[in-house]
């Protein structure tokens, strides 16, 4: 019996471990994990405090929505007392009150009514048959925790934006080092050459010593590159809820998002955004609120019983032998007749308050019109201001080859080589700065046009695809 048990040990061991081993990320030969941009949002989706406590709010709209059913539920209660009568209170009653006849009208008798010890138990229920506020308010629950689930959905769409805007900000300040490094060790092998061609006599020390600074300015900008990625990569950390110590490698390059900022720039109609979603949800539970308000000068009609048993003694030896049961059952019946107009009033404060929320959607359609448009704008400029910088870095990288070949040939000066060589820094200085813009750019258009999820996380976009639709189409 024993060899079983630890056969199956085993056996759950190798399971459990294989299926762990099945679900982790990737990783570089380093052992460092590789994370893709959908990787980096599941993972903040995990372990953001933002998206925590937005499933903790779905998760009290629904207790919310328990709450209230519970009330059209019977209810039920059971009391029990124990009195212990130390000095027993008592009545003063005229004489004659026992004795018409012969009692003294004038005289006041002081007596005890009681025992020293009594005790009651009772069970009561009561089952509400009618309350117009209770089934609206059923209603009102139901779509209050549709509007938890969109307020969960935005919350996922702001947390994607955020993650991947530093997911891309790693990769282009990742490119731009590779390119700096490359360039430094251009500048460095070239710098080598001259030095020994300056020691041979072949030429100037000026010539050389214009190389090396810009040598050293290659080897400045690399540094502080590398502080920018180390910085970047924090960001990133901290925008998924990841240690930002912890190491993280990226599985995606550059290239891989080209599909994505080539996709057709199409506006989609105001009702795509969560934002008009959650609008439209906040004005149907005002209307639910108005209809609450209304239902109060309903009757109300509740059904209501009771059991219990009480008994006294003057001894607690047997006290419950000297006592008896009761029941009742009933109908409990109640109506607002008059109450000074304030529910009127009250009335009258949420409708303005709902022609208030009618005024701001229409100032939201508005606003997402111009978010679309000057979205596409700026997405289209930066667009054509990144195919010049990407031209022009081709320029500058040829003129840096051609006088690098033309100084190694002793036909060009170290000026032009100096020259081009910062001319070619700034223009991919410029390109990648350019190209992140575009990114960013691009990214927010989906977001105005209420795309977002669905280019940066396709799973969890048709998942929640069904509770976006939610009131899009109640007025």
């Amino acid at each position: 019996m024993k060899n079983v048990l630890q056969w199956i040990v085993a056996f759950l061991s190798l399971f459990f471990s294989l299926q762990l081993s099945a679900q982790q990320t990737t990783t570089n030969e380093n052992g460092v994990p590789l994370y893709s941009v959908q990787d980096c949002i599941n993972y903040a989706f995990q372990n953001t405090g933002i998206i925590k406590n937005a499933v903790l709010e779905q998760g009290i709209s629904q207790a919310k929505v328990k709450e209230i059913i519970s009330i059209g539920l019977p209810q039920v209660n059971f009391e029990g007392q124990f009195v212990d009568n130390m000095k027993i209170q008592k009545a003063f009653l005229p004489e004659n009150t026992f004795d018409p006849i012969n009692g003294d009208p004038q005289k006041i008798l002081a007596i005890e009514f009681g025992t020293k010890y009594s005790s009651n138990l009772q069970l009561q229920a009561s089952q509400l048959i009618f309350d117009g506020t209770f089934f609206i308010g059923v209603q009102a629950a139901k779509v209050y925790n549709e509007l938890a689930s969109k307020e969960l959905i935005r919350s996922k769409i702001d947390v994607a934006e955020a993650v991947t805007q530093a997911y891309y900000y790693v990769l282009v300040q990742r490119e731009f080092l590779k390119l700096i490094i490359e360039n430094r060790e251009i500048l460095e092998g070239l710098y080598n050459e001259t030095k020994a061609m300056y020691e041979a006599g072949m030429v100037e020390e000026t010539e050389l010593n214009r190389i090396e600074v810009s040598y050293n300015s290659m080897v400045i900008q690399e540094t502080q590159s590398t502080q920018m990625n180390v910085i970047a990569e924090k960001l990133l950390k901290f925008q998924m809820g990841m240690d930002i110590n912890s190491s993280i490698g990226l599985a995606e390059k550059l290239e891989d998002f080209r599909d994505f900022i080539v996709t057709p720039t199409d506006l989609a109609v105001a009702k795509n955004r969560i934002e008009y979603s959650i609008l439209n949800t906040n004005i149907k539970l005002n209307d639910y609120d108005i209809r609450s308000t209304k239902a109060e000068y309903w009757p109300k009609l509740y059904a209501f019983g009771g059991y219990g048993f009480n008994a006294g003694g003057q001894e607690l030896p047997g006290l419950y032998g000297n006592g008896g049961d009761f029941a009742n059952i009933g109908l409990t019946l109640s109506l607002n007749v008059f109450d000074g107009f304030a529910r009127q009033k009250i009335i009258e404060q949420k409708k303005l308050k709902g022609q208030q929320l009618l005024n701001t959607r229409i100032d939201l359609e508005r606003q997402i019109s111009i978010e679309q448009e000057q979205s596409r704008i700026v997405y289209e400029t930066n667009m054509a201001t990144l195919n010049l910088q990407e031209k022009n870095m081709g320029v500058a990288e040829k003129v840096y080859t051609n006088t690098q070949v033309k100084f190694k040939n002793g036909v060009g000066s170290s000026v032009e080589v100096t020259t081009s060589s910062q001319d070619y820094a700034t223009a991919a200085n410029e390109f990648y700065n350019s190209l992140y813009e575009v990114l960013i750019a691009k990214l927010s258009f989906e977001k105005a046009n209420g795309r977002l999820l669905e280019y940066v996380d396709s799973e969890d976009f048709e998942k929640d695809k069904e509770t976006l639709k939610l009131n899009n189409e109640r007025k």
